[in-house]
C-alpha cells in the first residue's frame, strides 16, 4: 500500500507541474453519490479507490449501502488497467461476470459495485492532463492523490512551497520578457532620417505595429493575471495542508484514552451462558448453567455481534468436561444447543442468541468416529480456533456500532500501538457492582499476519476479555482491527477482522 501511496503522490506531483499524464474517465450509468446519469469522473492517477470509506478517491455515500468501505480499485500499470476486487463480502462485477482478484479493462467496460449497486463505465481517453486547467488539475489531485494518503500531506506541502518559488522564478521572467518586449516597441517608433521620405508608410507599418505589441502586452498582463491567481489559489491551499500537518503531528502527542473509549464503551457487550438443551433419540434434557459472566462480545457498524468462537463453541472432548457429552449428541444424530445472553454495562442493548445463530469457520476441525455401543457409531469435533479461525458473528436487529478496518487488521506494522475493551475476570473482582468493560493496552509485536493471527506483545488483557475488539488510532478514529483470542489463561494473539 505504501508503494501506491507513493505513485499517487508522485504522479500528482507531476500533474500539478505541467506533466502530461494519460487519464481515462469513469461514466456514471446510473445516478448516485450526487452524480446525475452520464456524469463522468476523470482519473488522472495511478491507482484510485473505489467504496463509501472517506480515503477513497470515487467515494459513495450512504444512499449505496451495497458499497463496501473499500469495495474496488483501479490501477494503472504501464499500458495496461485493471480492477481489483477489494470487497469480502459484496461483488465486483465487470460486464456482468464477478471479479476474482484483477480483471484487465478494455474501453468500454462495465463496471457494477455489488449486484444491485452502482453502474460505472470504463473510457479509455487520448487527451492526457497537459490540456486542463490548474484549477482542474489541483482539484482532481486533491480528491485522488491527496486525500486518500494524508499522512503524506507535510511532504505534499513541501513540494508546493517549492512549487509557488518556481512559479515567481516564471513570473519573473515573464515579466522581463515584458520589459524586452516594450523596448522593442519603443525602438519601431523612433523614426529615423533615411525614413522621412516614406514617413506616411512608415506611419501606417508602426500604426500596425503598435496594434500588434498592445494585443502581446495584452496578452501577457491577462497571462500575469492568470497566474497570479493561481499563486493565490495555491497558496490558500498550502494554509489548509499546513493546518492540517499541524492538527496530525498534535494528535500524535499524549492521549486520553478516557475521552476517546467512552463513547465505545456502550457497544461492548458482556456474555452469560444460561442453559444448555440436549436432545437425543426421543428424549430431552435441559441444564441450568448459572448465567455467570464469562466472555466479551461487540457491535460493529450496522449491528453485526461478534465475539470469538471458542466462547460459543463450547463441545469438548476431554472425558471430564460436562460439555463432552454434548459434543457426542450433537454429532451423532442429536442435538446440543447453548442458550447466551448479550448485555452492555449500562443495560441499553441486551440480547438472547443460542451459538447456532453464528456465523463461523469449522473448516479446520477434524471429526472422529467413535463406539456408541450396541453396534452404533457416533462423531465428536475436535474444536481448534487458534489459527485465524477464532471468529463468529451475526447480523441483528440493532444499529449503530463500533467502526472497523479489514484491510488495516492485515497490515499492521510491530510497535503499533493496540488497546483493548473486555470483561477481564468476569465478574470475580467487581463487588461493587460495576460493569464496565476493563481497559488494557497492548502492541503488535510482528508485521503483518503469522499463522493467521497477529501476534501481540505487552498485552494486559487477561481471561474473560476473549472476544472483545481490539483496537487502534487510524486518522485519528477508534478503529476495530481484530479479535482478543486466547489459549487457557495466557491472550498473546489477536484474530484480524479481515479473516471474516
Amino acid at each position: 500500500m505504501a508503494n501506491k501511496a507513493t505513485r499517487s503522490l508522485t504522479a500528482g506531483m507531476k500533474v500539478l507541474g505541467g506533466v502530461n499524464t494519460p487519464t481515462f474517465t469513469l461514466e456514471y450509468l446510473s445516478p448516485v453519490n450526487g452524480k446525475q446519469q452520464g456524469a463522468f469522473e476523470t482519473i488522472v492517477v495511478p491507482y484510485v479507490e473505489l467504496g463509501r470509506d472517506r480515503s477513497c478517491g470515487i467515494r459513495f455515500g450512504d444512499d449505496t449501502p451495497t458499497v463496501s468501505r473499500k469495495h474496488a480499485a483501479i490501477e494503472r500499470k504501464g499500458n495496461e488497467t485493471y480492477i481489483l476486487n477489494l470487497s469480502t463480502s459484496n461483488p465486483t462485477l465487470v460486464n456482468g461476470r464477478p471479479v476474482n482478484e484483477r480483471y484487465f479493462l478494455n474501453n468500454g467496460d462495465e463496471i457494477q459495485l455489488s449486484l444491485e449497486g452502482p453502474r460505472l463505465r470504463y473510457n479509455t481517453t487520448k487527451q492526457g492532463t497537459a490540456k486542463m486547467g490548474f484549477t482542474s488539475r489541483m482539484n482532481l489531485v486533491m480528491q485522488q492523490s491527496i486525500r486518500p494518503y494524508r499522512t503524506a500531506v507535510i511532504a505534499i506541502s513541501m513540494v508546493l512551497l517549492l512549487s509557488i518559488g518556481v512559479a515567481g522564478f516564471l513570473i519573473y521572467n515573464m515579466q522581463q520578457t515584458l520589459v524586452e518586449q516594450e523596448n522593442l516597441i519603443a525602438l519601431q517608433a523612433e523614426i529615423t532620417q533615411s525614413q522621412a521620405d516614406s514617413l506616411a508608410a512608415l506611419n501606417a507599418r508602426n500604426v500596425d505595429l503598435s496594434s500588434r505589441f498592445a494585443t502581446t502586452q495584452q496578452a501577457f498582463e491577462r497571462e500575469r493575471a492568470r497566474r497570479e491567481q493561481e499563486r493565490a489559489q495555491m497558496e490558500s491551499t498550502i494554509d489548509e495542508l499546513r493546518e492540517q500537518s499541524e492538527q496530525l503531528l498534535a494528535s500524535g502527542g499524549n492521549v486520553n484514552f478516557a475521552d476517546i473509549i467512552e463513547p465505545l464503551k456502550g457497544y461492548v457487550l458482556a456474555l452469560r451462558l444460561h442453559r444448555l438443551d440436549m436432545s437425543f433419540g426421543g428424549s430431552q434434557e435441559s441444564y441450568d448453567l448459572g448465567g455467570q459472566l464469562m466472555c466479551t462480545g461487540f457491535l460493529m457498524q450496522d449491528g453485526i455481534f461478534v465475539t470469538a468462537r471458542h466462547c460459543i463453541d463450547l463441545y469438548d472432548l476431554e472425558e471430564d468436561s460436562p460439555f463432552a457429552e454434548a459434543n457426542i449428541i450433537e454429532h451423532s444424530g442429536g442435538s446440543a444447543t447453548f442458550h447466551f445472553t448479550a448485555e452492555s454495562y449500562d443495560g441499553a442493548i441486551r440480547f438472547s442468541f443460542t451459538n447456532k445463530e453464528l456465523e463461523a469457520d469449522f473448516s479446520q476441525d477434524p471429526m472422529h468416529r467413535i463406539d456408541l455401543g450396541s453396534g452404533n457409531q457416533g462423531a465428536v469435533r475436535e474444536t481448534r480456533f487458534f489459527s485465524g479461525a477464532d471468529w463468529a458473528y451475526m447480523q441483528t436487529p440493532l444499529s449503530g456500532g463500533l467502526a472497523y478496518n479489514k484491510p488495516l487488521s492485515r497490515e499492521l506494522r510491530n510497535g503499533t500501538d493496540l488497546f483493548v475493551l473486555g470483561y477481564s475476570y468476569g465478574e470475580r473482582l467487581r463487588s461493587s457492582g460495576n460493569l464496565e468493560p476493563y481497559f488494557s493496552t497492548a502492541k503488535v509485536a510482528l508485521s503483518g499476519i503469522e499463522d493467521g493471527v497477529i501476534q501481540a506483545a505487552e498485552a494486559g488483557s487477561d481471561g474473560g476479555n476473549s472476544g472483545g475488539p481490539v483496537f487502534t488510532l487510524h486518522e485519528g478514529e477508534a478503529t476495530v482491527i481484530g479479535i482478543v483470542t486466547g489459549a487457557y489463561v495466557k491472550i498473546d494473539y489477536i484474530t484480524p477482522i479481515g479473516n471474516f
